[in-house]
């Protein structure tokens, strides 16, 4: 019988070892398996944390939309399911997207005009926990706390969010913010105004205040919509929606 030199066994159970890797490899390569969110807007990367908390705030209104529309039930697999050619979870995933649009557009600005240093979800999280026991110190120190004893994420962010509106309206070397007497009987002459339990009408003097502030936030809101509509949103959609299903 020839032998066999041991070069060719090595070789042999190298190929095995290798041909055993490969079908491994491929098996579970084709497993469905958890998804990872790859999610840029404008450049900036959004962790997993932050993009979930984006679609815990529009989950409710999602459900809301589909109850109120289609008289579907949040059971089961509502979310993946058709409803009028629409999906639940692709919905989710997508009002998510608007809202983290919105927040970096506010955020962004807030940090332009140094209202805060770090517009990050990161550095968000950080002026919670900040502010959380600054409060919690004052309460065991007896001294009084207005508003909440604590914040939730989300009520902190409308906090700030209503913070920088009303910080950059109230200066008015910012973009838009100065006005002219043209624009402000413009914005008068386009609604009625009126003062007391009565609803008398007031005349321009009267609702100057009202009018001027009113102006001055829609401005501002008109500067954050344009900030949204051009920020650039990096993801692959069908992506996307596996994840958010995969999280819900």
């Amino acid at each position: 019988m020839k032998k066999i030199g041991k070069g060719k066994i090595f070789i042999a159970i190298a190929a095995i070892l290798l041909a055993g890797v490969a079908a491994v490899g491929i098996f579970l390569y084709g497993m469905p398996g958890k998804e990872r969110l790859h999610l840029r807007i404008s450049g900036i990367e959004i962790s997993e944390e932050e993009y979930l908390q984006a679609v815990k705030a529009v989950r409710y209104d999602v459900a809301a939309y589909f109850a109120g529309t289609y008289g579907a039930k949040e059971e089961g697999s509502f979310w993946s399911e058709e409803y009028g050619g629409e999906i639940p979870c692709e919905k989710l995933a997508d009002e998510a997207v608007e809202r983290l649009k919105y927040i970096h557009a506010v955020y962004g600005l807030a940090e332009e005009k140094g209202y805060i240093d770090d517009a990050g979800y990161d550095a968000l999280v950080e002026r919670l926990e900040d502010e959380n026991a600054s409060r919690k110190e004052k309460i065991e120190a007896g001294e009084p706390v207005y508003g909440l004893s604590e914040y939730t994420l989300d009520l902190f962010m409308e906090y700030e969010v209503s913070s920088f509106r009303e910080r950059y309206c109230n200066d008015k070397t910012n973009e838009g913010m100065d006005l002219t007497e043209e624009e402000i009987l413009e914005y008068y002459e386009s609604r009625e105004w009126t003062f007391g339990d009565s609803g008398e009408t007031a005349d321009l003097e009267t609702a100057r205040i009202a009018v001027e502030r009113e102006l001055r936030e829609k401005k501002y809101d008109e500067i954050i919509a344009q900030r949204e509509a051009d920020s650039q949103v990096e993801t692959d959609r069908e992506e996307l929606y596996r994840f958010t299903l995969q999280n819900i």
